[in-house]
């Protein structure tokens, strides 16, 4: 399948089952709230299991588990995203309308934004910057209530104020889960043992009390459990991985829309004028974004270094399952993958610098063996069909070197795209 098709078909199905989920919350009402998570990630973890057995990945899980260091972040990314889009949601819906709840939950895509920078490296633009302000704006009138100059009279501060927490927690992990690359059955697994023992000891803590279950609270354990905490996680971290994560944040804003209407048609929930205006302001926020064309671009570390002025995209995420031997060691050890496109004038230069051997996984797009990933690649910097897209694999600081060496041969006549004003 077309990479970009299956980016897009992935994101929308992400959406419709996130959208779902506070409506679903909503029918799980009055169950013991730790023991309904521990069951779930019991369910979660035997799950998750079965489909790495499946996937003849369980060699890699004991090699992760002998990595204490992985284990810990992996487990630390889990948690920061299935607590808060789990627990979070689900505890705040005792207080607070399904709508409401996820409406300031869903702002996390402004925070991603805001985290690109410190934790992507990625170039933050005078538009994002601008969607950033827009969706705060948003977050603000949905913690008043819709009553912008009377937010300490808000009777749910506090539990709106928890939301808001929950929604940067959640933001953490978006940007984690793209920054490091690690097998996704792997991640999933590990991730729910750790929220097994987590709730595990909030239910022991709690008092340990067991009540029954009713159909409805049963039947949303399993579907919570099986489906959306591994085949929908299982999609939602290849689609992440897919795409530029403020892309992929700014698909994320259409799930309130989608929430708006499943609880006002399922649980008989209004929608209030002040939803809608955190909505469109949001929705504001997803037009500017697009008009930007140099956010999500990697920036590096060094003040003074000149790849600063240099368009470099970083597209690891969309070569963590390919065939190609040499590409997915590099990555599974921690290893990045840059790219950059140039005119096709300069291919001979690249080919030459190839053919020296003194640089290694070095890749552009006429190479065979990654053809579907480098036609996306091509895709994303919009390689048009006067340009070519050259792609290092490598430590962070290896391809830098090699990138200054490209940008040293070719001249500055090269046509990397110049930073805009």
């Amino acid at each position: 399948m077309d990479i970009k098709l299956k980016s897009y078909l992935l994101l929308s199905a992400i959406t419709l089952s996130g959208a779902v989920l506070p409506i679903i919350f909503k029918f799980s009402g009055g169950a013991n709230i730790f023991e309904f998570f521990l069951l779930i990630e019991l369910i979660s973890l035997l799950t998750s299991l079965i489909v790495v057995v499946y996937r003849k990945k369980a060699g890699v899980l004991m090699a992760t588990l002998k990595d204490i260091r992985k284990t810990a972040l992996i487990a630390f990314i889990g948690v920061i995203t299935y607590f808060p889009i789990g627990f979070g949601l689900a505890f705040a819906e005792r207080y607070v309308s399904a709508s409401l709840a996820y409406v300031i939950f869903r702002v996390q895509p402004i925070m991603v934004v805001a985290l690109l920078p410190f934790v992507l490296n990625e170039k933050l633009t005078k538009y994002q910057i601008a969607a950033i302000m827009l969706g705060f704006i948003g977050l603000y009138i949905g913690i008043s209530g819709g009553n912008v100059f009377g937010i300490f009279q808000n009777s749910n501060i506090e539990i709106e104020l928890f939301l808001v927490f929950m929604a940067l927690a959640y933001a953490l992990s978006v940007v984690l889960a793209k920054k490091y690359t690690i097998d996704i059955g792997v991640m999933i697994s590990i991730s729910s043992f750790a929220m097994l023992v987590l709730y595990s000891v909030l239910f022991l803590v709690s008092g340990a009390h067991f009540y029954a279950l009713t159909q409805n609270q049963a039947a949303i354990v399993l579907y919570i459990g099986v489906f959306f905490n591994v085949f929908s996680f299982y999609m939602y971290f290849s689609a992440l991985r897919l795409t530029k994560a403020s892309l992929f944040a700014n698909i994320s804003f259409i799930q309130p829309f989608i929430t708006f209407i499943l609880a006002a048609a399922l649980l008989g929930e209004p929608i209030k004028f002040y939803y809608i205006a955190i909505a469109l302001l949001v929705g504001a926020g997803i037009v500017i974004q697009n008009i930007d064309k140099e956010g999500g671009r990697y920036v590096s570390k060094m003040k003074e270094h000149k790849l600063r002025s240099m368009t470099i995209f970083d597209v690891t995420g969309i070569f963590a399952d390919t065939g190609e031997i040499a590409l997915n060691r590099t990555i599974m050890e921690g290893g990045r993958v840059f790219a950059v496109k140039l005119d096709n004038e300069h291919s001979k230069n690249v080919e030459d610098m190839i053919s020296e051997g003194k640089h290694v996984n070095v890749y552009t797009d006429s190479h065979n063996e990654i053809r579907e990933e480098s036609a996306f690649v091509k895709d994303i910097l919009g390689a048009s069909d006067g340009e070519f897209v050259v792609m290092k694999a490598g430590r962070i600081e290896e391809c830098e070197g090699f990138l200054e060496k490209l940008n040293d041969l070719i001249g500055a006549d090269a046509n990397f795209d110049k930073e805009s004003d």
